[in-house]
């Protein structure tokens, strides 16, 4: 590409805000030149202020609905739209025929909106679009082989260009924060659906508390994915907030047990352990070097699908923890051969401008046919 690229990053929660931001980054160190543009898409938003003002202080990012959206792809306003969400307008144009192979279109590059819980279905979603970044490292060449299959039943599909990573997955550093011992916090990550019952959710709000009364030196957080009134159009709603349940059920919980909405980076830069059930929290803590816990037997965990998908996810990873491992703190080192599957190289914003090239210039049929 002889001028500089010009990439649009759409949002619309905490999620793939987080997502937007850490490429952007990416992206900044890649190409310096980059013309990078952040976009709210309106119709599923579900941010509050004080989370824009968070991870946006500059307030730098274009209002997008699903006219003004489809509009700049169809007219190439960008070269590419990187998105963690296919948003049901963006598949919705994909899909047709006329408008996939329209010349001169914006391209639309997918990536994971966090582990994926369901592959199934996000293969699907990810099918219309022209190029897609998978991990684990074996789902891309699963993915590949479903899109070959998809594109040779249809003659209207083409199968989209596939590589590995996302922003947040990028490799840890071979050494840890240099502070690490000097850490005192524990982090709990909070998920919005997952423990699922609020049975489940007490139990490990008590597991918590136990930890607290047990290291009266450290201090507890639990970090929640957000307040409680907040994001009440968020796509996974919160019934059991833990606020409330510790409020209600824990009235006089130890003092070093706090509750916090920091953001995430600063939560990993300040833990010294770090503890959930199923939050993507798990993947940022292992890519930081902070020791992290994954606990999975909590009450009820049999009626949570996410409960099931994350044992699968992590299975041979040794985060994974009992309840007595969890109680008493022994941590584990993340085994290196599941490291190597789950986390990227860190040339991942290269990787994305030489997919936006190749899309940009796609080989000609002719030419590939006769060599």
């Amino acid at each position: 590409m002889s001028r500089p690229p010009r990439l649009l990053l759409t949002f619309c929660d905490d999620s793939t805000l987080i997502f937007a931001v850490r490429l952007r980054a990416l992206l900044r160190q890649a190409a310096p030149e980059a013309e990078l543009t952040l976009g709210c898409y309106l119709p599923e938003e579900a941010l509050s202020l004080r989370q824009l003002e968070m991870l946006v202080p500059e307030a730098g990012y274009l209002v997008l609905n699903k006219d003004s959206l489809i509009e700049a792809v169809q007219e190439g306003r960008y070269d590419a739209v990187l998105t963690s969400r296919v948003f049901r307008s963006l598949a919705n144009f994909l899909t047709t025929p006329a408008l996939k192979h329209l010349r001169g279109r914006s391209q639309v590059i997918s990536f994971l909106g966090g582990l994926d819980f369901f592959p199934e279905r996000g293969y699907a979603n990810r099918m219309p679009c022209d190029g897609v970044f998978l991990f684990p490292h074996s789902d891309v060449e699963k993915f590949t082989a479903h899109a070959a299959r998809q594109a040779a039943s249809d003659s209207h599909l083409r199968a989209p260009l596939v590589d590995f990573g996302h922003p947040t997955f990028l490799a840890p550093s071979p050494t840890p924060p240099a502070d690490l011992d000097a850490r005192r916090d524990i982090y709990f990550f909070a998920q919005a659906i997952s423990p699922l019952t609020r049975r489940g959710r007490l139990h490990v709000l008590e597991a918590m508390v136990a930890l607290a009364e047990a290291h009266p030196d450290r201090t507890v957080w639990i970090k929640l994915r957000h307040m409680p009134d907040e994001n009440t159009r968020h796509l996974h709603r919160e019934k059991h907030d833990y606020p409330d349940l510790l409020q209600g059920a824990f009235p006089e919980a130890p003092a070093n047990l706090k509750l916090t909405a920091c953001p995430m980076d600063e939560a990993t830069r300040k833990a010294a352990l770090g503890i959930t059930c199923t939050s993507t929290a798990a993947i940022d803590l292992i890519r930081e070097g902070v020791p992290t816990m994954v606990y999975l037997d909590y009450v009820d965990a049999y009626m949570d699908p996410m409960a099931a998908a994350m044992r699968r996810l992590f299975k041979g990873s040794q985060v994974i923890t009992p309840l007595d491992d969890l109680l008493h703190l022994r941590t584990r080192t993340p085994d290196p051969a599941w490291m190597a599957q789950m986390f990227c190289p860190r040339d991942l914003g290269t990787r994305v401008l030489e997919m936006v090239d190749r899309l940009q210039c796609p080989p000609d049929p002719a030419s590939a046919s006769s060599g």
